[in-house]
């Protein structure tokens, strides 16, 4: 990667105003401490990352008699005192990671259970920020052995403060979005190519990504034909050969400095069919819509509205998808989900994936999708790829 110019990651003073101001919110709440959990890199990394700058690298594991928790880490951030960061054996990198104490287990139950006891806090009340990441067998071996200790789900102090991102993360995101432009650019060219399968297209659009800078590419989804109609497909590509005429719908995910971008692309093989313009054109103006109504003070639902509204008119409106996109930051999907019910209110710094989409079963799908930050102007489209690519 030499020679590539990407922005600085986020850097420990940064974090450790991260790691003062959720201390100060959870004193406010009424908490002794928070627990954070985190998953590997590529999965659920965000508010352990958020708060500590440490991205669990191995996969989660089968849990053994010796082996509790691979792949996930603990941060323990109390409302007075320092924090501590628990690790599984593969450990941390110390020239990233913002805090000083950083222990490495492979019983990571074990390791809480006595990091409780030796902070002092096994009549306390704990927040745990990461309710539906904590393994089961670890809350239970928690739980069975403090039994006077208190750990509630605290879903809202982190996720409040992740929603509006700073100047540094943003400069991330941008360049993250740029790195799904060269994968995606690079897929749409091998398209073209007589006899290409949808495996040739992937790989083209994911080594492209990697040469421009990705941390890794969680993945390059392809699929054509009547598989655009699938929303999401295992695998990611098949040896499928893509045929003349036929539509190709795109998904570059993956991320740059811990930052994610997640830019999903509709094109066709050649040249396309009446129907399939009309289609595409649908998806563009729906698109545009969206966009244009994200502006802060306005709420979430009214750019699923915005799409909505070309949408019903069409022949097509009852294969709309109801969610029409999500935050994204530290991991691909982040709140708010773009849906007609979401009441959140749009705030400058916010960074949302724009993508109202069409999904007829069996014959044909479509959809744009734009990163999007919330200024006081309005939407700013960080993602450099064109819209129409047909």
């Amino acid at each position: 990667m030499t020679g590539l110019e990407l922005p600085a990651l986020i850097g420990p003073d940064e974090i450790h105003e991260r790691q003062r101001r959720a201390a100060h919110e959870a004193r406010a709440a009424g908490y002794d401490a928070l627990l954070v959990v985190g998953r590997s890199f590529y999965d659920r990394p965000g508010d352990l990352a958020y708060l500590s700058g440490h991205f669990p690298p191995f996969p989660t594991t089968v849990f053994s008699g010796s082996n509790r928790g691979m792949g996930h880490a603990f941060l323990l951030l109390p409302t007075t005192g320092e924090p501590t960061l628990l690790t599984d054996p593969r450990k941390h990198r110390a020239d990233l990671v913002a805090v000083d104490d950083v222990r490495a287990a492979s019983d990571l139950g074990r390791a809480l259970i006595d990091l409780f006891r030796e902070r002092g806090l096994t009549t306390s009340r704990i927040g745990l920020a990461g309710d539906d990441l904590m393994p089961a067998a670890l809350d239970r071996q928690v739980t069975r052995e403090l039994r006077d200790m208190s750990l509630e789900p605290e879903s809202h102090i982190i996720a409040n403060m992740r929603r509006v991102k700073s100047a540094a993360e943003l400069d991330l995101l941008r360049s993250a979005a740029r790195c799904a432009d060269a994968g995606l650019m690079a897929a749409v060219e091998a398209i073209q190519r007589p006899g290409v399968t949808e495996r040739d297209v992937c790989a083209a659009g994911i080594s492209a990504c990697m040469l421009s800078g990705a941390d890794f590419v969680r993945y390059f989804r392809v699929h054509s034909g009547p598989w655009s109609a699938a929303g999401s497909r295992w695998p990611q590509a098949m040896d499928r050969i893509i045929e003349p005429g036929e539509v190709v719908v795109l998904d570059a995910i993956g991320a740059v400095g811990g930052y994610g971008f997640d830019v999903n692309r509709t094109t066709v093989k050649g040249i396309p069919s009446t129907d399939t313009l009309a289609l595409l054109s649908l998806i563009e103006q729906a698109t545009d819509a969206a966009v244009s109504a994200c502006a802060p003070g306005q709420p979430v639902s009214a750019i699923a509205d915005a799409a909505s509204k070309h949408f019903e008119p069409s022949p097509w409106r009852e294969w709309a998808g109801s969610m029409m996109g999500h935050g994204i930051g530290l991991e691909t999907v982040e709140e708010p989900y773009v849906t007609a019910q979401e009441t959140m209110i749009l705030e400058p710094g916010m960074v949302l994936c724009i993508e109202p989409g069409v999904f007829v079963p069996g014959k044909t799908g479509a959809v744009i999708e734009q990163e999007v930050i919330v200024t006081e102007a309005g939407a700013e489209v960080i993602t450099p790829t064109p819209a129409r690519l047909w």
